[in-house]
């Protein structure tokens, strides 16, 4: 099995149709487990379900399934309840998981659960089971631990949810620090082959496990992050949000941002100042996007290609280009900038909306800058556009310029947004931190209701000054045109340095 070509998605619980849910009681009904042999009922049996009871029981709002999807077979699902309260804010629920047998070693199960509760902002994350494993995971993916003494304090809020979960109907619980925290569930199911891995389980508060009992395990973000636990995962995280890169970029809702509005005036700002564009020149825009400017230009006879490493926005982008009726004069490709090659030379290179900055390390943005000039003919010209770090650094307060290394918990504290997918709007002070040693900017940003696996990234950047990278483009071999501050949409318009608007520098440059 090629676990990279496992896809995930997630749907609510209303949205699902019979043959949804029947094929969801399948996987659970194959894969669950056995009832206890002194269960009263169903003696050593298969625990199963229909997919009328299924539906019976799940179909509810706030009720959402997160599917694995496997050369078109589920093989992976986890039903949680997650609902936003107003006292507290948002509590989630993990209601069941199961993962088909002969998947079980592909990290399913984990992604799954990493991601429902990846949510850092969240108020509470939990479940009830009999699987001390999971409740390892909980802890791993929260960096908190299961304390009952927490979990009591906050019961009254755990019954709140309880009370739209049909298995937990009640008020049987048992939180003690002295006792543990269990639910009466009357779920016997037979865990013999793991109820005792909570022994190898250090510091575990939550008891030994009765017959018809699960654990209530909850974390709450009250609670103090386990530091040693949040350092030692820190460098995956940062792997796990640079590898997300793609996803998140894939993500964002372009006809909700507002800097993607002006691709006409920015064509025609373009067209103006560099000389000999005309129906023959040749135009490669590199991190295209969904290929606003790569289908202004084609449709006023360009011949263009558009290249992008996000397999979705090179597919909208072919569709775009069958609906304006340019597909002669546009191609779209999926490949990653940083080694594309086509052996072409184009009249002119495209690279706009910080395409370079994407990457945090220098390494990666100069593969970008050379991949530009490698496609640039003699006498051919550039136009890129970077963030502005002068006006970054003017609005972000000193309190936010910190030594990462040093102050991992600041950047756990840092508050997410959804920014990055709903406004593209990410100067907001209030969601950035800078690296005092290398000016990284770090944001976490939040990804949900679309479908795919809701999920939280450490997002990094690179932003410039400009002579920093005027003097990029300069060690190149290419020649500086033009500089300047400006306001998507408006590139005609020159700003100052620090002017709020001027979130972008834009420079053409001839080879």
């Amino acid at each position: 099995m090629d676990a990279s070509k496992v896809r995930y998605r997630v749907q609510k619980m209303t949205e699902l149709t019979e043959d949804e849910f029947i094929s969801c009681a399948e996987l659970f009904s194959a894969n669950y487990g056995y009832y206890r042999e002194d269960s009263p009922f169903h003696p050593g049996q298969s625990i199963r379900m229909s997919g009328s009871f299924f539906e019976r029981k799940y179909r509810h709002s706030n009720v959402y399934i997160a599917s694995a999807i496997y050369r078109k077979k589920r093989v992976g699902q986890a039903i949680y309840i997650r609902k936003h309260y107003e006292d507290v804010g948002t509590m989630t629920w993990v209601l069941q998981l199961v993962v088909a047998d002969g998947y079980r070693k592909y990290g399913i199960g984990s992604q799954l659960l990493h991601s429902i509760w990846g949510f850092s902002n969240d108020f509470a994350w939990g479940l009830a089971t009999a699987n001390p494993c999971t409740i390892k995971a909980l802890e791993s993916a929260t960096f908190r631990r299961c304390d009952p003494l927490y979990i009591k304090d906050n019961l009254k809020y755990i019954k709140r949810l309880a009370d739209e979960i049909h298995f937990v109907d009640t008020e049987e619980y048992i939180v003690d620090e002295g006792n543990g925290s269990f639910v009466n569930t009357e779920f016997f199911v037979d865990n013999a082959e793991y109820v005792n891995a909570y022994k190898q389980i250090p510091d575990w508060k939550l008891g030994k496990l009765e017959p018809g009992y699960e654990w209530l395990a909850f974390t709450f973000r009250e609670q103090d992050v386990d530091k040693q636990s949040f350092e030692k995962h820190f460098s995956k995280m940062l792997e796990f949000s640079d590898e997300g890169l793609k996803d998140a970029y894939s993500r964002m809702n372009m006809s909700s941002q507002g800097w993607t509005k002006g691709t006409s005036n920015e064509v025609d700002y373009i067209k103006s100042v560099v000389p000999k564009l005309q129906g023959k020149s040749k135009i490669l825009d590199l991190g295209c996007g969904l290929g606003r400017h790569a289908l202004a230009f084609a449709t006023e006879g360009f011949s263009v290609k558009g290249v992008d490493f996000s397999s979705n926005h090179i597919n909208y982008a072919k569709k775009k280009a069958l609906s304006y009726h340019v597909r002669d004069n546009v191609k779209f490709v999926t490949k990653d900038i940083r080694s594309f090659s086509d052996n072409e030379q184009y009249d002119l290179v495209l690279s706009l909306y910080d395409v370079i900055g994407s990457y945090p390390g220098k390494e990666d943005n100069m593969k970008i800058l050379q991949t530009i000039v490698s496609h640039m003919k003699n006498g051919g010209y550039c136009v890129i556009s970077v963030m502005n770090m002068e006006l970054t650094k003017s609005i972000i307060p000193e309190s936010n310029h910190i030594d990462v290394e040093k102050d991992i918990q600041k950047l756990y504290d840092l508050q997410p947004s959804s920014i990055m997918q709903m406004s593209g709007d990410i100067f907001n002070p209030e969601y950035i931190l800078i690296d005092k040693d290398t000016d990284v900017i770090y944001r976490k940003e939040q990804f949900s209701e679309d479908r795919n696996l809701p999920a939280e990234y450490i997002v990094r950047d690179k932003r410039y000054m400009r002579n920093e990278i005027e003097n990029m483009l300069e060690r190149v071999g290419l020649t500086i045109i033009t500089s300047r501050y400006v306001q998507a949409g408006h590139f005609d318009v020159e700003l100052s340095a620090t002017d709020n608007r001027a979130k972008e520098i834009l420079i053409i440059a001839k080879k």
